[in-house]
């Protein structure tokens, strides 16, 4: 049984039917979903996209001590970075789908989070990294998205039951059946 498409709501919901279902998905958290498992799944195989410009982040003492003594596990994450020297780092790549823009903030808060999050669970600081790695790269609610970009996030949800709540804990999607509509326009 397949999803069918009928549109987008908001610039933020997607729409679809299933059987006698109507489907609304957000479709940020549930994208966002869709990357943290991939990039869970690919664990030290995360595909990372080559930088034309390295991005150079410069950070406070304190900030910048978290990062350059947690490179090996910012690595294992997808990124390229290093040590630059000065209170900075240069990133070379980063996870695929992430955007430029997004890399200087993301190691600020992975900062921030490594510096609150002194014990070394390496596993902890990897999932926290997958999360926040997900939600800046995927599809924000607002934005405009081409129908074959909500189609695709609508079939891989149908295909993974498990696709029900974003890294955040917040619902995915909610269902609405024929019969409770028909109840809300006093049709049965």
């Amino acid at each position: 049984i397949e999803y069918k498409y009928i549109g987008e709501a908001f610039n933020t919901y997607l729409i679809a039917e299933l059987e006698d279902k109507m489907i609304i998905i957000d479709k940020h958290a549930a994208h966002e979903r869709i990357l943290f498992n991939k990039l869970k799944a690919e664990g030290q195989n995360i595909g990372s996209q080559m930088l034309l410009m390295p991005v150079t982040v410069t950070l406070g003492k304190e900030e910048y001590i978290a990062v350059t003594e947690n490179i090996e596990t910012i690595v294992k994450a997808g990124f390229d970075i290093e040590d630059f020297g000065n209170g900075t780092v240069i990133v070379r790549s980063c996870p695929i789908d992430l955007d430029n823009q997004e890399i200087a903030p993301l190691i600020d808060e992975i900062a921030q989070y490594l510096i609150k999050n002194r014990r070394d669970i390496t596993n902890e600081h990897l999932d926290w990294i997958y999360h926040n790695v997900s939600c800046r790269a995927a599809i924000k609610a607002g934005n405009i998205s081409t129908d074959i970009e909500l189609i695709d996030i609508a079939r891989k949800l149908e295909k993974d039951d498990s696709l029900r709540y974003c890294p955040h804990g917040r619902p995915i999607c909610i269902t609405l059946s024929k019969k409770q509509l028909e109840r809300q326009f006093k049709r049965s």
